[in-house]
């Protein structure tokens, strides 16, 4: 049985282009494809499933926080702007937790993965790699 991913999307919002989104790890075609899959498996949006990539946006803390804490296991992460990702033609759905993002694909083709590596750019060092902090979900 799959849960609407409606029931999880917020209603906080709208996002400035200027927002920062952040992935954690080095992402290739074939990570994003497989990330993608997972997600339409476990979820749907409008009775379809939900092809997506999870990323956490800089919203209620600093990107040094957000590094530091819930992506302190991660030695390179990825960065992008909601502009810039709306520029590439993505959905970015505020789901779960905020400051938890999707963003939403049309297709899992190669062609759709390398535009979205291209909207992250390359991948950065984590200054916040390795701090003990542990990051807690409310809600």
């Amino acid at each position: 049985m799959r849960i609407e991913q409606r029931e999880r999307l917020r209603t906080d919002g709208p996002y400035d282009d200027a927002t920062v989104v952040v992935r954690g790890g080095r992402d290739t075609i074939d990570k994003l494809r497989r990330h993608a899959q997972r997600t339409a498996r476990a979820w749907m949006l409008d009775g379809a499933p939900l092809l997506g990539i999870s990323v956490f946006g800089v919203l209620d803390i600093s990107l040094e926080s957000l590094l530091s804490q819930r992506f302190a296991t991660f030695r390179t992460v990825h960065l992008s702007t909601v502009g810039r990702l709306r520029a590439g033609g993505f959905e970015i759905l505020p789901t779960g937790l905020r400051p938890h993002f999707t963003i939403r694909l049309a297709s899992v083709t190669d062609q759709e993965q390398s535009a979205l590596l291209v909207a992250f750019g390359p991948p950065r060092d984590n200054g916040g790699y390795g701090n003990r902090s542990i990051w807690r979900e409310e809600g």
